[in-house]
């Protein structure tokens, strides 16, 4: 081999090994970069698609700091949540409660409930005979059983519809009223109040009462009204000044006691009609 020869062959390897050098300069770094850069647009890509098929679904996107606050929110409101059913179990504690026996516990017996009921409605109507309150037999709301015992169905609403009575009796018999005659106390099942937006939370029982009393207790009942343990609302109030007639309950024979008409009439004494509701909370 000459010189010649051997440059020739020099030459060729060099090229050789540059071309070499390159082919694994290429594998080595620029392939694997390449397709580094090839999956990075990839994902990019897929991540843009997520964000506008999020922003044609109008979710919102939110950091970590956005989020903390809205879960330390969402915190906040189930601690307000938990406060206001406490205050909504104590605000109904005393409607929601059922007869209880002698040994203190709930009557759960539909029967003895029905005989608890008829015992209670007595003493109520005792009550009003002993304070010289007029009044006629079907003048109280109370529900005449006879020999039909009542379901649950209809115990529920009956004792709710109880306290509300015997609430109104206890506040008209106080001394500072001077409740004269007792007209009615009527409930009002098939009113409808305005709009509830809020009826998952409570709902309305409501009722009417009519009245003859000096007109000097009517700020007394009003504060009667307003103090009492049931959540009363009042929506009317209407007054007016003696009557240009005797008022004599029809049946006189089957009131509850004599009615002293003149003792009734007075130029201080007024007719009073409440219209109103108890709001009735389901928490």
């Amino acid at each position: 081999m000459n010189l010649s020869d051997i440059k020739k062959n020099k030459f060729w390897l060099s090229i050789g090994g540059i071309i070499f050098s390159m082919i694994a300069l290429y594998l080595l770094f620029v392939n694997p970069f390449r397709l580094k850069n090839i999956k990075k647009a990839e994902t990019i890509e897929n991540v843009l698609a997520r964000l506008e098929r999020y922003e044609r679904q109008g979710v919102k996107l939110l950091n970590t700091k956005w989020i903390k606050a809205e879960e330390d929110k969402l915190e906040k409101i189930k601690e307000i949540r938990r406060e206001y059913e406490v205050f909504y179990k104590e605000q109904d504690r005393h409607l929601e409660k059922v007869f209880t026996s002698v040994n203190g516990d709930e009557i759960n017996d539909e029967a003895l409930w029905q005989n608890r009921y008829i015992q209670e409605v007595n003493i109520l109507q005792d009550k009003m005979r002993n304070h010289n309150i007029a009044l006629t037999e079907n003048t109280l709301p109370f529900k005449e059983w006879k020999v039909v015992i009542p379901t649950w169905e209809d115990i529920v609403p009956e004792q709710k519809r109880f306290w509300i009575a015997e609430e109104l009796i206890n506040i008209i018999l106080k001394k500072e009223m001077n409740v004269r005659y007792l007209e009615s106390i009527n409930f009002e099942k098939e009113k409808e109040l305005h709009a509830n937006a809020h009826a998952e939370l409570f709902g309305f029982i409501p009722f009417s009462i009519k009245i003859k009393m000096d007109a000097e207790g009517l700020l007394f009942l009003i504060n009667e009204f307003s103090k009492s343990e049931i959540c009363f609302e009042i929506e009317t109030i209407n007054v007016s000044g003696e009557l240009d007639r005797r008022r004599s309950p029809k049946g006189a024979e089957k009131s509850y006691q004599p009615l002293h008409i003149n003792n009734i009439q007075s130029p201080s004494m007024v007719d009073v009609i409440i219209e109103a509701y108890v709001v009735d909370f389901k928490m």
